[in-house]
């Protein structure tokens, strides 16, 4: 039995960002590593289109498409529990007010963003030799970085200072990707 609401708050929060954190390095293996593995992005940048424009558009795609099911799922994931918690009585100390559960929403809510933008610091792993291996496992690393539990009192992954700050180094190397694209020569 649980002991109270807010360790199952952590625990789904824990388990949905580990998720979609993978979740986003196999989108920034398939819509980015593996078209220059495959030399298919030659194919896109021949386009009359700036090859940063299309980076940053691909960029922002897995970023919100990793954002938005990330936390809808979530959102749904607590709600389930809440719901499961009336016929199976997993914790009995679930007390939920109004505002409970519209703080814990905008909590999710910036876990997710911030969360969603770190989940691209495996695009610097997969982007050295264009692995796609790379980029999964180094997302599975900070994967066991942000979400690790420590005992019953401590958990990494309710702090929100740890995504953020791999969101921004995320930012940075997200950057640093974009200004080096046109230096990339693929043939």
């Amino acid at each position: 039995m649980l002991k109270d609401v807010t360790g199952v708050f952590t625990i789904s929060g824990a388990g949905v960002r580990g998720v979609f954190i993978v979740f986003a390095a196999v989108l920034i293996s398939k819509m980015i590593i593996q078209e220059f593995r495959n030399r298919t992005m030659f194919i896109m940048f021949s386009y009359p289109i700036n090859r940063k424009k299309i980076l940053s558009a691909k960029l922002i795609l897995i970023v919100l498409m990793t954002f938005i099911a990330m936390t809808i799922s979530h959102i749904v994931v607590i709600f389930s529990f809440i719901g499961l918690n009336q016929i199976f009585h997993f914790t009995s100390a679930m007390s939920l007010t109004s505002s409970d559960v519209l703080a814990e929403i905008i909590k999710i809510i910036m876990f997710s963003l911030t969360t969603a933008v770190a989940a691209l610091v495996p695009l610097y792993f997969g982007m050295r030799n264009y692995s796609t291996p790379a980029t999964i496992i180094s997302s599975l690393l900070i994967v066991s970085v942000t979400c690790q539990s420590m005992g019953p009192n401590f958990s990494l992954a309710g702090i929100i200072y740890i995504p953020l700050a791999l969101a921004i180094i995320a930012l940075g190397i997200v950057v640093l990707a974009i200004r080096k694209i046109d230096r990339i020569d693929l043939n």
